[in-house]
C-alpha cells in the first residue's frame, strides 16, 4: 500500500483546492495518534479531515467514518483547540516530494489578532508525527509525539525547541532531477532490479509505485539496471515526469484493486492489478481503503479475543463434564449394593450377627461373590444399609444426569457461539454476538440500564435455482428471530443434525402443502447452505434435518438459538460440492422483507 509521495501529491492538490478558506469548527483526538478536524466549507456543507501518525497507518485524507471520542480530550487536543479552532485553512502543501505535508491555518491568538499556525505532518512509519509550530519563529508549540535527545541525537521534538525536519535519505527529488542525473543514478546500481533502482534513487517513490511505473512503460520490473539502455531509461524518465504532472495537477485517476471483494492496494493512478475500481477523488479512495483495512483488522482482533474468552469457558465446561462422567460411573457402580442387599436378605437364615463377610452366589451371573458385613449389625440390618446406599446412589445418578444435561446444553451453546464468531463477516456481526453474550450473562431479558437494541445485521439471503428465497441466520440471536419471528409456519426449516450451525429458512409458496411437493433442487441447495454454515463445513457427508417451521419450537428458558423439532426428515449432503460456489455467489444484498 503506497502512501508515498505520489499519493500525498494527489491528496494535497485535492485538499488545497477543496479546503482553502474552510473553517475548523471542532478538533477531536479519537486515538492517541489520530486527529479529526470537523471543517465547515465556504460553499456550505461539512467535511472531516483525518490526520494519523499511526506507525502502520500514517495518513491524511477526508473521511466519512466516525469513531467514539474519549470522555476527556488529551492535553495536545486541548492545545490544538486553543490555537486552531475557529481558524481558516490557508494552504495544504507537500514539502518537496517527501512524505510530509504542511497545513497553514490562520486563527486568532490570545490578543485577538489573526496569526498563522502551521501543522507539519510527517508520514514516516514508526517515526510519523504531527507537529504544531509557529512559522514565523520556527519554534515547536507542541507535538502528538514528543521526544528529546535521549531518543534522537539528530533532533528534539519538544515545545520551545526549533523545528528540524527529519533526516534525509540521500535520495533525489524527482521534481528536480535532470535526465542525465537519472541515468547515472540508475546505471550506478548495476545488477539491481530496475524497479528497486527507481525506489532507491527517488524520494517519495514506494516499491509499489516503482514497479507500476515499470509496467506502465512495458519494462520488466526485475530487469537489471545495467541492462537498461537509453531507450528504456528514456521511457522510464518520461513516465515519471508524466505521472508527477498528473498527480500534482489534480488530474489523477485514483484506483483501488480488489481480491475476493476486499481492497488490497490503492494508488493515485491506474494500476495493473485486476479487478480494479476507479474513483473521482483520491480522498474517497483513501478513506474506503483504510476503512476497509482497519475494519478487517479490528474484526480479526475482536474475533480472536472473543474466541479465546469463549474457549476458556468451554474448556472449563468440558473439564466439568469429564469429572461429572467419572462421578456418574462411580455412582452407577454402586448398583451392586442392591444385589448385595437382596442376596443378604435371601440368605439371611444362613448368616449371623458378628460375621465380617460372606460368600454368596450372585443370581445374575451365577458366580460366587464376597459381600462385606458389619459385625455390629444383624444380617437384615446389613441388607437395609446396602439398600439405603443403593437408593442414595440412585438420587446421586439422577442429580448428576441433570447437572450433565445442563452442562451439555452450555457446551452446545458455547460451540454455537464459537461458530458464529468464526463465520462473522463484519464488526456489526460481532456487535450482535457480544450483545447476545451480555444478555445471556445478565438473564434472558435486556441488560439493566440499557435498551435492547434492534438487529444490526440481516440474515444472509440466497436465491435458489427455483427462484425461492433461502435465508441463513448469522448468529444465535438472529437464528431465533429468523425461525420464530420472521418466518411463516408453512416455510421450510433446516439445521445440521446434532451439530452447531445456522438456522436455514426457505420461503415456500402457500400452494406447497407437503414435504413431497418441495422442489428437489431448492431442498438440496438449502441443505448445502445449512451444512456450509455449520461446524461440519469441511466434512464430506453431513446430515441435515428439515421440516416445516410449524414443527419447530423453543423450550422455556432455552439458550439463544436452541430449539427442538418434531416430524422431520433427513438429507445427507456434501458441502464441498462444486455447485456450492455458484450458490454462494447468488447472495442477494437487499434486505429481507
Amino acid at each position: 500500500m503506497p502512501f508515498d509521495g505520489f499519493t500525498i501529491a494527489a491528496i494535497t492538490a485535492e485538499l488545497n483546492l477543496a479546503l482553502a478558506g474552510a473553517r475548523i469548527d471542532k478538533i477531536h483526538q479519537p486515538e492517541k495518534d489520530e486527529l479529526v478536524f470537523s471543517i465547515r466549507m465556504l460553499q456550505g456543507g461539512n467535511h472531516r479531515l483525518l490526520l494519523s501518525a499511526n506507525p502502520r497507518w500514517a495518513r491524511m485524507h477526508l473521511t466519512a467514518s466516525r469513531k467514539a471520542n474519549p470522555p476527556r480530550p488529551s492535553a495536545f487536543c486541548m492545545l490544538l483547540r486553543k490555537h486552531l479552532e475557529g481558524g481558516k485553512i490557508r494552504a495544504v502543501k507537500q514539502l518537496g516530494f517527501e512524505r510530509m505535508v504542511m497545513v497553514d491555518i490562520e486563527a486568532l491568538d490570545d490578543f485577538r489578532e489573526w496569526t498563522i499556525r502551521r501543522l507539519i505532518c510527517e508520514f514516516m512509519g514508526r517515526h510519523s508525527n504531527i507537529i504544531l509550530i509557529n512559522p514565523e519563529t520556527g519554534i515547536i508549540i507542541d507535538a502528538i509525539k514528543k521526544f528529546g535527545s535521549d531518543v534522537s541525537s539528530y533532533r528534539e521534538v519538544l515545545p520551545g525547541k526549533p523545528y528540524i525536519a527529519p533526516p534525509g535519505q540521500n535520495k533525489l527529488n524527482p521534481l528536480e532531477t535532470e535526465y542525465e542525473s537519472f541515468c547515472r543514478g540508475i546505471w550506478a546500481q548495476d545488477e539491481t532490479a530496475v524497479s528497486q533502482a527507481l525506489f532507491s534513487l527517488f524520494s517519495g517513490v514506494s516499491p509499489f509505485t516503482a514497479r507500476e511505473i515499470c509496467l506502465m512503460t512495458g519494462i520488466n520490473p526485475t530487469l537489471p539496471a545495467a541492462q537498461c539502455g537509453e531507450y528504456e531509461l528514456g521511457k522510464l524518465y518520461h513516465q515519471v515526469k508524466v505521472l508527477l504532472e498528473t498527480v500534482r495537477s489534480g488530474a489523477a485517476q485514483p484506483t483501488l484493486s480488489y481480491q475476493d471483494g476486499h481492497p488490497v492496494e490503492f494508488a493515485a493512478y491506474p494500476i495493473s492489478a485486476a479487478p480494479t475500481r476507479a474513483f473521482d477523488s483520491i480522498n474517497t479512495a483513501c478513506d474506503q481503503y483504510y476503512t476497509a483495512k482497519l475494519d478487517a483488522l479490528r474484526l480479526e482482533s475482536w474475533k480472536t479475543n472473543l474466541s479465546r474468552h469463549i474457549k476458556l469457558i468451554l474448556d472449563k465446561a468440558c473439564k466439568k463434564r469429564f469429572y461429572q462422567e467419572g462421578d456418574l460411573t462411580a455412582a452407577r457402580n454402586q448398583e451392586q449394593y442392591k444385589i448385595w442387599g437382596e442376596l443378604i436378605t435371601a440368605y439371611s437364615y444362613q448368616l449371623e450377627k458378628g460375621m465380617t463377610e460372606t460368600v454368596l452366589e450372585d443370581y445374575t451371573s451365577g458366580e460366587k461373590i464376597v459381600i462385606p458385613l458389619d459385625a455390629r449389625f444383624s444380617p437384615i440390618t446389613n441388607a437395609q444399609r446396602y439398600f439405603k446406599l443403593y437408593n442414595k446412589s440412585r438420587k446421586t445418578i439422577a442429580h448428576l444426569e441433570g447437572l450433565m444435561a445442563a452442562n451439555q446444553l452450555e457446551i452446545d451453546y458455547l460451540e454455537s457461539v464459537l461458530l458464529s464468531i468464526q463465520q462473522a463477516e463484519s464488526t456489526d456481526d460481532m456487535e450482535e454476538i457480544s450483545e447476545e453474550l451480555e444478555r445471556d450473562k445478565n438473564g434472558r431479558n435486556k441488560v439493566k440500564g440499557r435498551k435492547s437494541s434492534g438487529p444490526r445485521t440481516m440474515p444472509r439471503r440466497y436465491l435458489s435455482s427455483d427462484g425461492l428465497d433461502i435465508l441463513v441466520g448469522r448468529n444465535n440471536r438472529q437464528n431465533d428471530n429468523l425461525t420464530l419471528k420472521q418466518s411463516d409456519p408453512h416455510d421450510l426449516w433446516l439445521h445440521t443434525k446434532n451439530i452447531p450451525g445456522s438456522h436455514v429458512i426457505v420461503r415456500l409458496p402457500r400452494k406447497i402443502k407437503s414435504i413431497q411437493e418441495l422442489p428437489d433442487a431448492t431442498l438440496e441447495e438449502a441443505a448445502l447452505l445449512a451444512a456450509y454454515f455449520s461446524k461440519a463445513r469441511q466434512s464430506e457427508k453431513v446430515e441435515v434435518d428439515y421440516t416445516f417451521r410449524s414443527q419447530v419450537r423453543k423450550p422455556g428458558g432455552a439458550k439463544p438459538g436452541m430449539v427442538i423439532y418434531d416430524n422431520y426428515w433427513t438429507i445427507v449432503i456434501n458441502p464441498q460440492e462444486n455447485r456450492l460456489a455458484k450458490l454462494l455467489q447468488s447472495e442477494v444484498k437487499t434486505p429481507v422483507t
